[in-house]
């Protein structure tokens, strides 16, 4: 699968920049700061182990290459080989040690030179006794927009680099002198030691063999650096490949199967990129799917799902799984994305309005992000099989399923194979079939409700946006909770009987933390009930908006007016927490486990997290 063996640094730049070696385009930018070079070429330098780099050679155009940053813009050869781990460390060398115009870091040039009188007063006289004086000696200066270069010692300038007479004056080795072919580097050092020893052919000597001892194997420590390089096969599967970025990409700029696909798809004439970002502004501009975060790979994976299943359709009798693996989006051709890029665009105006209707107001409460894939899918199809009209006829029962798996946190586990199933088994069910799995065997134990006080859990945030589907309305009166109000009361999620309250009345129970005490509620209301009973800032709201009108305001949040109204701690917890699970067993149907009244504080809050 793969071939192990070593390459020198200066073969590796010499390759960049002759463009023998380049990167597949779904590579992304590279990033790196100042420092993390400068500790790069550290290791370098003293040997230190660099990482190993991972290649492939070129023998197709299945991938869209480029060159490395600061090696042009354009290809000017046909690569023989392929970086795919390591060009984060390339790119960095070649811009430090290969170019004389520096590192480009937002927009901003560093230049990294040694210090030559520094190397060259080591008392040791050889690198390989003592300390070694390297560190000491690399530094980098930036460039300023004037186009001049100063050394600094803190906040206080040495002296001026703008120059190659300054640099030489100062002793300041460019280093991107290194790899020179041209021999600037010897016609520098030659000049150096010349105006050093004031023209003395000894003193000229003298400090020649100091440059030998001192200067010059730091110079081919950091040319001839072995990196470790494993080569894979030219026939590796794609699959491989993005399993390997995964891994390999981990603590480097995140990689996911989108970047593939566009590669793959740039090959026959598509540019991915381009158009998810056409979309992305299109959904933007018409305030569509506003509470989901938008991610191309999601995208790709409903395309997948919408062309598996008509697949399978077609073949009923072939074994043919309706699925959005990694491998399945990297075997979407240019056809099939085009086939169905502009019907699932529709599949995202329909789950839009049905996210709204669900209470599902700002990203802060979606329950789970990654049911779009077969939310937007099971709309798409629908659609475009029987028409708009059968859409709103199969809300029903689109609904049911999606609460079902927000309650039974169904995507907190495999978001792939769930989207698949339930994407197959609710359009099935849509047209007659049987219940999805998800609907058919639902079950809630409600003591869930007494036990999470994490809004980053689904069924936490299920509930708030269970209320603002059932009609909990703003508590200073504005009307039923909409995106709108949302945003411009600043609502989120707080007590119904204030901790500091709680204290006042002597109440110590884990379930204050939890959903059973909490709401949606806006900024400037929160600020008028905090650390009040909830008698004392129920009597002021009651003034301000009149009984009637706040009690059912209370009501639309499954709130007993009459028990905030006497602090009745006890009575909140038993009659809220019934209200939410009769709210929940509404929309899901399903078996619901009884409450218990005995809490055991280590249990609490032992569901799973949810993004």
């Amino acid at each position: 699968m793969f071939t192990p063996k070593v390459v020198p640094l200066n073969e590796l730049l010499a390759d960049i920049h002759t463009h023998k070696i380049a990167l597949p385009n779904f590579q992304r930018p590279w990033s790196w700061e100042p420092e993390r070079v400068h500790a790069l070429i550290i290791s370098v330098a003293y040997r230190y182990p660099a990482g190993s780099l991972l290649t492939m050679p070129v023998i197709s155009t299945s991938f869209a290459l480029r060159p490395f940053e600061g090696s042009g813009h354009e290809l000017i050869a046909k690569p023989n080989l392929m970086v795919l781990d390591g060009q984060q460390r390339l790119t960095s060398l070649y811009q430090a040690l290969y170019r004389l115009d520096g590192v480009l870091h937002k927009g901003r040039r560093f230049h990294f030179y040694l210090d030559v009188p520094h190397l060259m007063s080591d008392p040791d006289g050889s690198i390989e006794i003592g300390d070694p004086f390297l560190n000491g000696a690399l530094f980098d200066v930036l460039q300023e927009r004037d186009g001049q270069r100063i050394r600094y010692s803190g906040l206080t300038p040495r002296y001026r680099l703008t120059t190659s007479e300054d640099e030489m004056a100062a002793g300041a080795l460019p280093l991107g002198l290194l790899f020179d072919a041209n021999g600037k580097l010897a016609d520098w050092k030659k000049k150096y030691l010349v105006n050093q020893s004031n023209r003395d052919m000894d003193r000229y000597l003298e400090l020649d063999n100091t440059w030998s001892n001192l200067v010059q194997p730091w110079l081919d420590r950091i040319r001839n650096y072995p990196f470790p390089v494993v080569e894979l096969r030219a026939d590796m599967p794609l699959s491989a490949i993005c399993h390997i970025f995964e891994k390999v990409n981990s603590t480097g700029m995140p990689l996911d199967v989108f970047d593939l696909c566009t590669a793959i798809l740039w090959a026959q004439g598509f540019y991915l990129n381009e158009k998810w970002d056409e979309t992305k502004k299109k959904f933007s501009s018409g305030k569509i799917i506003s509470m989901q975060p938008l991610s191309g790979t999601a995208f790709l994976q409903s395309i997948a799902l919408l062309d598996s299943i008509e697949r399978k359709r077609a073949n009923p009798g072939a074994r043919l799984a309706v699925a959005c693996r990694k491998h399945d989006l990297m075997e979407l051709g240019r056809h099939t994305v085009e086939k169905w890029w502009g019907i699932l665009v529709e599949g995202y105006r329909e789950a839009s309005k049905f996210m709204a209707e669900q209470g599902i107001l700002s990203e802060r409460i979606l329950p789970y992000t990654t049911m779009i894939i077969p939310l937007t899918a099971i709309f798409a199809d629908i659609r475009h099989r029987n028409g708009e009209v059968s859409v709103g006829a199969a809300w029903p029962k689109v609904q049911q399923w999606y609460w079902c798996s927000v309650f039974s946190q169904r995507y907190s586990g495999p978001v792939e194979s769930n989207s698949g199933i339930d994407f197959e088994q609710v359009v099935d069910w849509v047209e007659g079939g049987p219940q999805p799995e998800a609907v058919r065997t639902f079950t809630f134990r409600s003591d869930a409700l007494q036990e999470i006080s994490s809004i980053r859990n689904a069924i936490y945030k299920g509930v708030l946006c269970l209320l603002a589907h059932t009609g909990a309305r703003d508590f200073s009166g504005g009307g039923r909770l909409n995106t709108s109000l949302f945003y411009e009361t600043r609502q989120d999620h707080h007590h119904i009987f204030p901790t500091d309250a709680l204290k006042q009345l002597k109440i110590d129970d884990p379930r204050a933390n939890t959903i059973v005490n909490k709401t949606l509620i806006s900024a400037a209301v929160n600020r008028s009930i905090s650390g009040r009973p909830p008698s004392e800032y129920v009597e002021i709201w009651r003034n301000r908006l009149e009984v009637p009108i706040f009690d059912d305001i209370l009501r639309s949040h499954a709130i007993d007016p009459g028990n905030l109204s006497t602090n009745n701690w006890d009575g909140f917890v038993k009659d809220r927490r019934e209200q939410l699970r009769k709210m929940i067993e509404e929309v899901c149907g399903g078996v619901f486990q009884p409450f218990s009244d005995s809490i055991d504080r280590i249990t609490m809050d032992i569901y799973m997290d949810d993004e």
